[in-house]
């Protein structure tokens, strides 16, 4: 049964289903790239095309789970504004740096991001396990800003495990409970992106028949995602799928280059 755009129903199925898995992995945790962009790829969408129309439910996804967490009380707005400043920075950079990206270097890069993240997930399991306040001060300062305009940086270029990196830096660098920084992190991801979808957009390079059953499915995920993240053992879940996830792009990658 054909669609617009000449998607078939069984498309539309599994762009929603890929969107449902990608919500809740971006708002556990990160990576819910790693789900979308292979599907829109192998279901015959142009990687370029596919590259920027996921950055579609990213946004909407994000926005849903920002919504619930403002409900709940766990994002704090101003701080929320202040580390969201040098990561849109960064994105904007990004985002034009990733028009002139070739396959070649964008598969190096992805690469070595999956592994760096790897690494600096399982460095200090205890800070990610623990659900309470830090027993240290909060750091915002010039070095937490610069990580996280790095972080921007490769937010607009690719999007793949900037979440984790952008969790990272404030759970280990910056010392924030990990449901405040899951918080943080939901807002701050999602305006980069959304400036990602501005650019791109202007350029003509999102599919929106593609972008609709992803978002749909991306609001889905992201409430779930943002239940399970709220609840008990938060840290455990969020750090159990990062382990998970990383993993899995670890041994994609291996089978493809080794």
């Amino acid at each position: 049964m054909p669609v617009n755009d000449g998607m078939s129903l069984v498309t539309v199925l599994l762009l929603g289903l890929a969107g449902i898995c990608s919500g809740f992995l971006n708002t556990v945790a990160s990576s819910g790239s790693a789900v979308t962009l292979p599907i829109m790829i192998a279901l015959g969408l142009n990687p370029v095309i596919a590259n920027a129309t996921n950055r579609v439910p990213v946004v909407v996804g994000l926005a849903a789970a920002v919504w619930k967490y403002h409900r709940s009380g766990q994002l704090h707005w101003k701080e929320g504004f202040r580390l969201s400043l040098p990561t849109v920075a960064g994105a904007v950079l990004g985002t034009f740096l990733a028009m002139n990206l070739g396959d070649m270097k964008t598969g190096y890069l992805t690469t070595f991001a999956v592994l760096f993240a790897m690494a600096v997930v399982l460095s200090n399991p205890s800070k990610w396990l623990s659900d309470g306040q830090s027993s240290q001060a909060k750091q915002t300062g010039l070095l937490v800003q610069c990580a996280l305009f790095v972080v921007g940086i490769w937010t607009g270029l690719i999007v793949l495990d900037s979440g984790t990196l952008f969790l990272a830096v404030l759970v280990l660098m910056a010392h924030y409970p990990i449901r405040e920084a899951n918080a943080v992190k939901a807002w701050s991801m999602g305006l980069p992106s959304l400036m990602a979808v501005m650019i791109f957009t202007a350029k003509g390079d999102i599919n929106w028949f593609w972008a609709v059953p992803l978002s749909g499915g991306g609001i889905l995920g992201s409430l779930i995602g943002t239940r399970v993240s709220l609840g008990p053992n938060a840290g455990k879940w969020i750090f159990w799928v990062l382990v998970v996830v990383l993993g899995a792009q670890v041994i994609q990658l291996a089978i493809r280059y080794l």
